[in-house]
């Protein structure tokens, strides 16, 4: 035999090993990426004390900064608002308001296992002054939808709060109801 044959037999049988070896071999399982739902639990935390700390600043657009710029807001009994700065009317009426103004606090945190996406609930109080300089509180519970961004940081995706009580009835029932006695009184005495 030549050795230009023996050399292209060699190679051929080398190409054939390299073929069945790369055929018989199970495709590799991607490596699932490391847990990071504590550290993310910790961050989402730390955001919620520094976003209520903004919120008693009355520091608009702090508090602004803890939402995606495509974020929603579902506030109770009104429409969605879609958009950060869509929010930023509500949230300056909001912190212009007289008072002790909104805190808020988380109950708990779930992040999901990739890493990209954590629900939050907590408790919320809403303590505003009327002219008369009395306190009106309002407290309440809220849940957020967290989304982690391409810079690794957290920021809101979805926003919803509802008060835990009904609102005190108006006092236009309380004075009809005066007024009614009033005229009764004043038939009476007639």
């Amino acid at each position: 035999m030549s050795r230009s044959h023996s050399f292209f037999l060699l190679l051929a049988a080398l190409f054939a090993l390299n073929f069945l070896a790369a055929c018989s071999t199970q495709p590799q399982k991607p490596a699932e990426p490391p847990d990071t739902r504590a550290a993310d639990e910790a961050a989402i935390r730390a955001n919620v004390v520094a976003w209520s700390q903004a919120s008693q600043a009355k520091d608009v657009n702090k508090a602004l900064s803890f939402y995606a710029d495509d974020a929603i807001q579902m506030p109770d009994r009104e429409a969605l608002i879609r958009g950060k700065e869509n929010m930023r009317k509500g949230w300056e009426q909001m912190l212009a308001t007289p008072g002790p103004g909104l805190t808020f606090a988380t109950t708990g945190v779930e992040v999901a296992r990739s890493g990209d996406i954590a629900y939050e609930y907590g408790t919320y109080d809403y303590a505003t002054k009327d002219a008369k300089g009395r306190v009106h509180d309002e407290k309440g519970k809220y849940l957020v939808a967290w989304k982690k961004q391409v810079d690794g940081s957290w920021k809101v995706a979805v926003d919803i709060d509802n008060p835990d009580a009904a609102p005190a009835p108006a006092p236009v029932a309380a004075k009809r109801k005066t007024t009614a006695r009033k005229r009764r009184r004043r038939n009476a005495a007639s």
